[in-house]
């Protein structure tokens, strides 16, 4: 093979690029959303996948002119469908951040190429990974003026191990794109869920739409689905291909085949959350039924034989009314001793649990009793749950019985 700097010179000369485009979709409304358009190289009867191709421009000085090659590829390939698409799908169209940082800013060649086609700028959503830019104001001047065009800034690769959240707040991008990493198997694992959650609720706050890439399974979808995501591509829809040759069909039984399984989830978990309030409240009954004529002095014997009792709880403790525990905290000692971890310890008698929800929830709103959603606990390190109520007892104090149960359990 000849020096690197000749074989993409000849790349970019003879434009021996190959375009495909992967579907993106969404589930709520049974739609095809847009296609993303990627890029491999193409020779000597090789073909040079992106990271490569992208790699050989940039050593040769080459960036701006292969990225102008790959937007002008998408870009006549895409104008050759959009009528048949619709008027609102839209061109995800990757941008080689690193020129950003070579002055591109306001040349107008994209804009050029767009209305060359007869294409709309609300119909181009332009995907930048931000962790490729180094100069920053550049980057936002490249946003302000692209998006004073009608573009649409989707922001890319977000959860990677590169990307910088306060280039959100910088970007005030309108689509986050959650990485594959996160999406694997998202169904299987709390952390990840929980990560993803919180991008989310950070996407809702500042008004951006989010599509989860790489599901390769239809679980990751249902999961991507339950925490909020607004579109999913990947894999399991289609691999990225030829745009004459997506298909279209089966895309559709697909969507439908998982916005079915969604509903059968969603209809599941209420079902299960409403048999789990019944347990809940059973079980606060019971254990209320037997503090009701204990001297808070016995408290610890009570919640001993409480603990014993209900071997699937892992931790009870009570409050009184400022949320200050009065009791000590009387755990499991099989389920601790199996997860012991020096990090994390049982909260002693006198402890403020005023600023927790499961307390100032009670206190603030009237409510009877208190679930909370479920959190790494602090006496364990394992998820759990806690249930929190009021009770009175013969010394006619009011207390509340905090239980904490293993959020992996059935009461």
């Amino acid at each position: 093979m000849k020096a690197n700097s000749k074989v993409i010179e000849e790349i970019i000369t003879n434009e021996s690029i190959i375009t495909v485009f992967q579907p993106i979709l969404s589930i709520k409304k049974r739609a095809l959303v847009g296609l993303e358009a990627l890029t491999r190289g193409y020779y000597n009867n090789t073909i040079i996948m992106p990271d490569s191709l992208f790699a050989l421009a940039s050593s040769a000085g080459l960036a701006v002119e292969l990225d102008r090659l790959c937007r002008k590829r998408a870009l006549e390939n895409f104008s050759s469908v959009k009528s048949q698409l619709g008027r609102d799908t839209i061109l995800f169209l990757n941008l080689d951040a690193s020129i950003i940082d070579l002055g591109v800013v306001g040349s107008g060649v994209l804009l050029g190429a767009v209305r060359g086609l007869n294409l709309n700028p609300d119909s181009i959503a332009i995907e930048i990974n931000e962790a490729g830019v180094k100069d920053v104001e550049s980057l936002h001047s490249f946003i302000n003026t692209y998006r004073s065009h009608g573009f649409i800034i989707a922001l890319d690769d977000i959860g990677a191990g590169h990307s910088n959240l306060n280039r959100v707040a910088l970007t005030r991008p309108d689509i986050l794109k959650i990485d594959r990493a996160l999406v694997k198997d998202l169904d299987k694992e709390y952390y990840k869920r929980e990560v993803f959650k919180s991008l989310i609720s950070l996407a809702r706050n500042t008004g951006a739409l989010v599509v989860a890439e790489g599901v390769e399974r239809m679980e990751e979808a249902i999961a991507a689905l339950d925490l909020g995501v607004d579109m999913l591509q990947g894999f399991h829809f289609s691999e990225p291909r030829d745009i004459s040759y997506i298909p279209f069909n089966s895309l559709t039984e697909r969507m439908e085949n998982i916005a079915l399984r969604f509903k059968e989830h969603a209809l599941r978990k209420i079902s299960l959350k409403s048999i789990q309030e019944r347990e809940y409240e059973t079980l606060l009954c019971s254990i209320i039924n037997e503090l009701t004529n204990i001297r808070p002095a016995d408290f610890d014997k009570k919640l001993r034989q409480v603990i014993t009792k209900y071997g699937y709880l892992e931790c009870i403790y009570i409050l009184d009314q400022s949320g200050i525990q009065v009791s000590n905290t009387i755990c499991n000692q099989t389920i601790l001793s199996a997860c012991a971890r020096p990090a994390f310890r049982p909260a002693p008698c006198g402890t403020d649990h005023s600023l927790k929800d499961y307390f100032y929830l009670l206190a603030g709103t009237g409510m009877k009793k208190c679930v909370t959603e479920p959190y790494i606990s602090l006496a364990s390190g394992n998820l759990c749950t806690t249930i929190s109520a009021y009770f009175d007892n013969t010394c006619r104090r009011q207390f509340i019985i905090c239980i904490d149960t293993n959020s992996n359990s059935t009461v």
